[in-house]
């Protein structure tokens, strides 16, 4: 009888384990302040899976979550040395790198070390004793930046399989933040992904083969505006086969990535946070031009400097880019994503291969002034300025 029980239990465990994350689930992420349990319920009330930042969060905050039925997903930096960090005089000096881009409470670490690992296998164990479901580990893109570790691709699919190792360890999920150059590589282990601005920068497509596993995709948007949001750009984000978010669970956020949240059926919460232990600014989005591995942006959302507001306007050298970067291999320039380029400016955001420049371009008619900012045209030093700025190639890009 007692093995017939062992493997009933066995079978059990296996089948929540398995459906503790599936597709189309609603969800909530909060990585500025902590959700405020003493105004429970908390909206969205049916929303089953909650993203939440792993120090800013006490044990009594997710056992009250799980008490609510959410499946309680961790945040934290994986790939970088935070300066606020309670462990941040744990990190040897000999494993820390260059500084993020115009974030100098961050700088990359080296994943492989030793010491390092050591850290994180420690931030697991904490996870796993709060009570966390999940894990999601942002930042391990370090090889795509420049680092001054001299990191590589191997490295970060290294990385992904000893995190998964620790979480399962202590029976915890975890997912893969961005870095779709990999995706394919490390989906076996991966239960779920997290992305961001996938739509914007049209490569959502890339998750087609992990939606075809069955497993779910996390997605957040982040709208030039939320009270309301442009209908374009709710077009573009939401439910849309041309930009291939169907299946997502996608939600609309601001910068902040606070508890205010709209959904894709047009329903919007702001769920009552409080505190927080985090420098008090805003996160950014997370990384991913398809095909510069020498100027992919970094993907944490919580490192801005205090002086980038929450909400950058909507004007050509505030928001995020609109167009996506060029195949490797073709030349050219590609813009990098807006967290590399001072969150607010973009001016010097365009990324030029070997023998590339780029000319501005003025506007021509007066009529596209409301349409198009300058243009960015990617063209051979060679090519006489006079000459280059008669031409449109292809690989032009709105900055």
């Amino acid at each position: 009888m007692l093995p017939w029980l062992l493997w009933v239990g066995l079978f059990a465990g296996t089948s929540l384990g398995q459906s503790m994350f599936t597709q189309g689930q609603k969800w909530q992420i909060i990585l500025t302040g902590q959700p405020d349990m003493t105004k429970s319920p908390l909206p969205p009330t049916d929303a089953p899976v909650w993203d939440i930042d792993l120090f800013d969060n006490d044990l009594a905050t997710i056992t009250a979550l799980k008490a609510q039925g959410k499946v309680v997903i961790c945040y934290f930096s994986a790939g970088t040395w935070e300066d606020w960090r309670d462990d941040a005089k744990d990190f040897p000096a000999a494993d820390i790198g260059k500084v993020l881009p115009e974030w100098p409470n961050e700088k990359w670490i080296r994943t492989g070390s030793a010491k390092i690992r050591d850290i994180m296998a420690k931030r697991i164990k904490i996870a796993a004793d709060k009570g966390c479901d999940a894990l999601d580990p942002d930042n391990t893109d370090g090889y795509q930046n420049d680092n001054g570790l001299n990191l590589k691709n191997t490295d970060l699919i290294d990385y992904m399989r000893w995190l998964q190792k620790n979480a399962s360890a202590y029976g915890m999920k975890i997912g893969l933040k961005n870095s779709l150059d990999i995706l394919n590589t490390v989906a076996p282990i991966m239960d779920f992904a997290v992305n961001e601005q996938c739509a914007q920068l049209t490569e959502c497509f890339a998750y087609n083969q992990f939606l075809a596993s069955g497993k779910p995709v996390f997605h957040i948007e982040y709208p030039s505006k939320l009270n309301p949001v442009p209908d374009a750009e709710k077009r573009n984000f939401c439910n849309n086969n041309s930009t291939g978010v169907n299946g997502m669970s996608t939600v609309l956020k601001n910068l902040t990535l606070n508890g205010l949240t709209i959904y894709c059926d047009g329903s919007q919460v702001d769920t009552p946070t409080k505190g927080g232990t985090g420098p008090g600014r805003p996160p950014r989005p997370t990384s991913r031009p398809t095909s510069m591995p020498t100027s992919r942006p970094t993907s944490r959302p919580t490192s801005m400097p205090p002086s980038i507001p929450p909400n950058p306007s909507t004007t050509s050298t505030s928001r995020p880019p609109t167009s996506t970067p060029g195949n490797g291999g073709g030349g050219g320039c590609r813009q990098k994503h807006w967290d590399q380029c001072g969150g607010q400016d973009w001016k010097g955001c365009t990324v030029c291969e070997v023998g590339y420049t780029t000319f501005s371009v003025p506007r021509l008619v007066n009529a596209f002034v409301s349409l198009t900012p300058a243009f960015n045209l990617a063209v051979p030093l060679s090519m006489p300025g006079s000459i280059a700025a008669m031409v449109l190639p292809v690989s032009m890009k709105v900055s």
